[in-house]
């Protein structure tokens, strides 16, 4: 008789300390019926969080007092509920009794008590969190406008000196965003080298113009004098904390697989992706098209140029890629403006 009193002590002491849990707990609690889903006991958050009275809770379905937005889905969800035991909605809009619209975290579970099967819906409110993600999002969009209007001025700072640069930028940036998608590479990516590609030839800033616009051959001490457009341009952007590679592109741009490119002769894989793109749309552009100096070879023969480079100064993936946008899917430059 004292083990069986002890038992039943114990099953009190249980349920009692269940009570002040449900009573206290800062989500939701609702206890459904297993095969009706009328409520059958509702704690005090969720009947402040739903504008509801206990009373008015108990003995209803969910979806009969208008808390279910969508009464068709959360039907169907009450089903699959009573077939697979659990069910997660990570946002679910739910409505409160003054008819105003909530986004809560909503839980059911489905178990056993004293040989009776009843449903747990635990309910979080998570209004605060959409409306702190809601205001990071468009943090994060105006971010990237500024980003964009500083990318697009440092760009156009070039085509008062020089409009080619500025032309040939932008065109360079329409392929390499071309060749990238082609490559299906993630579009934070592709946003990144298309930034990159719009500022590539920025250093060339520090040359003379008359050096940039020369009609005739340059000198070695000219060339050597352009080629360190790249260290300019890098270190120029470097100090500016892009979300992606972009001043190591610009610097590594006329690096090539095979150790002959410069400012530093690097080799294979230690050339970012960034620049093996920029590296092939920057040579199709540049000899497509016409110079100062010499008219441009056409686009057949940029092409065949990069197939010829491929694997040696040239990604071969980029180059492939790089081929079918011409040849396939029919790309062509945009025109210069």
């Amino acid at each position: 008789m004292a083990d069986e009193l002890s038992k039943e002590q114990l099953a009190k002491q249980s349920e009692l300390r269940y009570r002040r849990l449900f009573e206290t707990a800062q989500d939701g609690i609702l206890i459904l019926d297993f095969q009706t889903g009328v409520i059958q006991d509702a704690n005090p958050f969720i009947t402040n969080l739903l504008g509801f009275t206990r009373d008015e809770l108990i003995g209803k379905e969910l979806w009969e007092i208008g808390a279910m937005v969508d009464k068709a889905a959360a039907l169907t969800a009450f089903t699959v509920l009573k077939d697979k035991g659990y069910i997660r909605y990570e946002n679910l809009p739910l409505k409160r009794k003054d008819e105003q619209i909530i986004n809560v975290e909503f839980v059911s579970n489905a178990y056993g008590v004293n040989g009776d099967r009843v449903i747990q819906c635990n309910i979080r409110d998570i209004s605060d969190r959409k409306k702190l993600e809601k205001e990071l999002l468009e943090y994060q969009h105006s971010v990237n406008i500024s980003m964009n209007e500083m990318v697009d001025t440092l760009a156009n700072v070039i085509v008062a000196r020089d409009p080619y640069t500025g032309g040939h930028q932008k065109r360079v940036a329409n392929l390499a965003v071309a060749i990238a998608t082609e490559m299906n590479l993630p579009i934070h990516t592709i946003e990144g080298i298309r930034m990159a590609a719009l500022v590539h030839d920025i250093g060339k800033i520090t040359i003379p113009a008359e050096i940039l616009t020369k009609p005739i051959a340059l000198s070695n001490f000219e060339v050597a004098m352009l080629r360190n457009h790249v260290q300019s341009g890098y270190d120029m952007l470097k100090h500016i904390h892009f979300p992606w590679n972009i001043a190591q592109a610009v610097l590594q741009h006329h690096e090539r697989l095979d150790g002959s490119g410069y400012p530093n002769a690097i080799k294979g894989d230690i050339v970012c992706e960034e620049a093996r793109i920029l590296g092939v749309a920057d040579t199709v552009e540049a000899m497509s098209s016409d110079r100062p100096y010499r008219k441009g070879k056409g686009i057949d023969a940029a092409l065949e140029e990069i197939a010829m480079g491929s694997d040696k100064l040239f990604d071969a993936d980029v180059v492939k890629a790089c081929l079918k946008v011409f040849k396939v899917d029919g790309y062509t430059f945009p025109p210069l403006i």
